[in-house]
């Protein structure tokens, strides 16, 4: 198991493993139906299943971290780490509190994320896979400096997605953000 910090601290926000406590907001926020149409998997989720989810996972492939409000403790989305090895990994974040959309706080989280990434973790590459359509994502993503690499199609459910994939080197990282 990788070591993991308890907390990861920026100006306005910090990061902290997701734990069993989350479910309810996890769940409220996957089945928001300005959420879920950004979302690979569109399926109602219910607390049993996501608990399910999280009990199943491997924490040697993937990290998953609530993102909460530095003032409240008000938990407001989610930042991950999925497919962790050879240097490498899939990155990915869910801003799910709307109280707090367009404010920068996406970025903030998610650049705490891709240092600890790079710094920690020691990857050399981050992945990001998002909808075509997603236009806020993949602006973000760009200002973060996340170049696009290939389009590709996902399946799921009889739905087909058009999906690209951006990534961002260690290098282009420190930069670019730094």
């Amino acid at each position: 198991m990788m070591s993991k910090p308890e907390m990861i601290k920026g100006k306005r926000v910090y990061l902290r493993p997701m734990c069993e406590a989350d479910a309810s907001y996890i769940v409220k926020w996957r089945n928001d139906p300005e959420i879920k149409k950004w979302m690979f998997n569109q399926q109602d989720l219910t607390i049993e299943g996501h608990l399910n989810w999280f009990h199943s996972l491997d924490f040697n492939e993937r990290l998953d971290y609530i993102i909460c409000d530095l003032k409240s403790d008000t938990p407001i989305g989610t930042v991950n780490f999925v497919d962790i090895n050879q240097g490498s990994a899939e990155g990915g974040k869910m801003l799910g509190n709307k109280d707090y959309w367009g404010g920068g706080y996406a970025k903030e989280a998610f650049l705490l994320w891709l240092k600890f990434g790079f710094y920690q973790l020691k990857l050399k590459k981050i992945f990001i896979r998002t909808m075509a359509t997603n236009q806020a994502n993949i602006k973000l993503n760009e200002r973060l400096g996340f170049k696009y690499v290939e389009e590709t199609t996902l399946s799921h459910n009889e739905n087909m997605y058009k999906i690209l994939i951006m990534e961002l080197s260690a290098k282009e990282y420190q930069t670019h953000n730094e």
